[in-house]
């Protein structure tokens, strides 16, 4: 019942996302995301999503990330990747510096195939370690940006929605 609960929140908020649009923009593949920068559009029916419970959180909270990624177009969505990576979510600094996660990609040619209406979703909880979402370096105290998109060839995720801020204060 909570998944079935937590799969019609995710369709709701895609579909308040769709109906609010998107900032189109480019980035080069590798440069790092710079502060107001804007999103490189979706493939035509695909939309991610980013969701942060808390947003805001202190040094030893509990914290979770979901992140989707939706195909509501009336088409099948296929895509050829160079590596073993497809897409995922990115933490960066205001500055734009990428802090996580911590990815390896795999020199393996993969294809992703999403159907209308399939919902893929990485979920990730953080246990009480200082390493968030997967984050190589502990994350200070400070405001950070979570974004997802697909992932280029130098393994860094190509922004394919607003970013969603989260901050982290010191411990009580």
């Amino acid at each position: 019942m909570k998944l079935r609960r937590a799969f019609v929140l995710v369709l709701m908020v895609a579909a308040i996302a769709a109906l609010a649009g998107c900032v189109r923009g480019k980035r080069g593949a590798g440069e790092p995301t710079q502060p107001g920068e804007s999103v490189v559009a979706a493939p035509e029916g695909l939309k991610f999503l980013i969701t942060i419970t808390p947003p805001r959180f202190a040094v030893g909270e509990r914290v979770s990330l979901e992140a989707s990624l939706f195909n509501q177009g009336q088409k099948s969505f296929e895509r050829k990747c160079p590596t073993s990576c497809v897409w995922d979510y990115e933490v960066t600094t205001l500055d734009g510096q990428r802090v996580g996660p911590a990815r390896e990609c795999l020199p393996e040619k993969t294809e992703l195939r999403l159907e209308p209406g399939e919902l893929r979703m990485i979920m990730r909880n953080w246990s009480g370690r200082d390493h968030y979402f997967g984050a190589a370096e502990r994350l200070a105290p400070g405001t950070y940006r979570v974004t997802a998109g697909f992932v280029d060839g130098d393994g860094r995720v190509v922004p394919m929605m607003d970013p969603v801020e989260v901050q982290i204060v010191k411990a009580r």
